[in-house]
């Protein structure tokens, strides 16, 4: 692997924070997953739809063609849209083979893989995530799969380590379950897709009283809440931040554009949208 590429930062760019059908139906917020970079090498997280659009239209903006790797927590089309889309625009267009994807075994299985089979034959480094293994990425970086629970489907969260910066983690959809809290343990910074404001019997979405719980148990610097329902989008989740912020960690109900610091875990918020132009691309 690389080991870096110069003096380039490190950062999540959200480009998108919405998620579940309705949210993405609507698009009252967007589903485009997070754009990632560790040390100049960049990653696309669940791409949903609307993830190669907002790379054009939000600051930073991104050239999917400079994409290292997509990291794909589930197969559910919130999560998958845009996938295909963007390992051709890695591979440059299909004409060689290049990059790093990983994602779940059903994903590439089945009546219904969410990557073509033509893209597979181009991407250079192809993945299933295993529990508790830990996958280099191309630099520095390397990131764990943690198993959840979500609709009978593979589903896993991750957590990502850096020999210089703060270790995160993204909680995807899953139910609350007894060793979640323990997993994500290390974690400076936790990401969690956290849909509804109560649980709901049956559905395999965290809630905000889920969060309180992990609270109980996790104390990270950070806890980003992203994949926001349709109730919470319309209920000003910005009011969740003093609710659920404690002493030792601060809440931030994430919004599109926003972009987190690795190096020192700070926020930038969202800077104006902007037209793609040629040569207009995040270095």
């Amino acid at each position: 692997m690389e080991e870096g590429r110069g003096a380039a930062s490190s950062y999540i760019h959200f480009l998108g924070t919405g998620g579940a059908r309705f949210t993405m139906i609507s698009q009252i917020r967007a589903t485009g997953g997070i754009w990632l970079s560790y040390d100049g090498f960049n990653f696309s997280i669940d791409p949903g739809p609307g993830a190669l659009v907002k790379m054009k239209e939000l600051r930073p903006l991104h050239d999917p063609s400079t994409l290292d790797g997509l990291l794909l927590s589930h197969r559910h089309i919130d999560h998958s849209n845009d996938v295909n889309v963007l390992t051709l625009a890695m591979t440059g267009g299909g004409r060689q083979k290049n990059g790093t994807v990983v994602l779940p075994e059903d994903a590439i299985t089945g009546n219904e893989p969410i990557l073509f089979r033509f893209l597979r034959s181009k991407v250079a480094h192809l993945t299933t995530w295993e529990d508790g293994k830990a996958i280099a990425l191309p630099g520095r970086a390397s990131v764990e799969g943690v198993r959840l629970i979500h609709h009978g489907v593979d589903c896993f969260g991750f957590v990502f380590r850096h020999p210089s910066m703060p270790t995160w983690g993204l909680v995807s959809d899953t139910c609350m379950h007894e060793s979640l809290a323990h997993r994500f343990r290390e974690c400076e910074l936790l990401v969690v897709n956290v849909t509804f404001e109560k649980p709901r019997p049956g559905i395999d979405h965290l809630s905000i009283c889920d969060v309180e719980r992990l609270l109980d148990e996790l104390h990270p610097r950070m806890l980003i809440l992203t994949h926001l329902g349709r109730g919470l989008s319309e209920a000003d989740p910005r009011a969740l931040e003093g609710r659920l912020s404690t002493a030792r960690t601060s809440v931030i109900a994430a919004s599109d554009g926003m972009v987190v610091e690795l190096s020192d875990l700070s926020l930038k918020e969202p800077a104006a949208t902007a037209s793609a132009k040629e040569g207009d691309d995040c270095p």
